[in-house]
């Protein structure tokens, strides 16, 4: 089994690998929930899933005949019992990324945002995969910016990365 994998978000087929990748991704969590640590110094919405043709569905079926966002997808996440760290700067594109998360959240989610001027790690980490690289979850970085992710299930590397995140970022009872 194949424990890496590299994305080069420099042209199309690399923009749609990275949204296959990171859908296949957060499908999964929607059906078997883990912790997520989403951290990345600048927020925006992009969108991730084409249900154009209904095929996510299944997964929501209010999404309807549309482009899902990656904030859509977050929420659903969360609403669906995953617990969501989320470490940002602290400006106006990432503030009301977190802002409309928050308003698709239902009461009792377990999700947390830590605002850091020093951030500028870039990745998604769960229990199970770490996708990580240069860029930052924002429109311009998953459809113009040059970048590079590396998506890994190496447990070794998650787990130090999960140690790291859960040391370095703090979390106060506050969202």
């Amino acid at each position: 089994m194949n424990e890496q994998r590299q994305i080069f978000l420099h042209g199309p087929l690399g923009r749609r690998q990275f949204r296959e990748v990171l859908g296949g991704l957060m499908s999964g969590l929607l059906l078997n929930p883990e912790p997520i640590w989403l951290v990345s110094p600048w927020l925006s919405d992009f969108p991730l899933l084409d249900n154009c043709s209904g095929q996510w569905d299944t997964l929501e079926p209010g999404w309807g005949s549309r482009e899902v966002s990656f904030n859509e997808v977050l929420a659903k996440a969360v609403n669906g019992g995953c617990r969501l760290r989320v470490v940002t700067r602290d400006d106006a594109y990432s503030r009301r990324f977190v802002q409309q998360l928050s308003g698709r959240l239902i009461t009792g989610h377990d999700f947390f945002c830590q605002f850091s001027e020093q951030v500028h790690t870039k990745g998604l980490l769960t229990n199970s995969c770490f996708l990580k690289g240069s860029m930052n979850y924002t429109w311009s970085g998953t459809n113009r910016n040059d970048e590079h992710v590396m998506l890994t299930s190496n447990s070794q590397i998650i787990s130090e990365a999960l140690l790291e995140f859960e040391e370095h970022y703090r979390f106060e009872a506050h969202s």
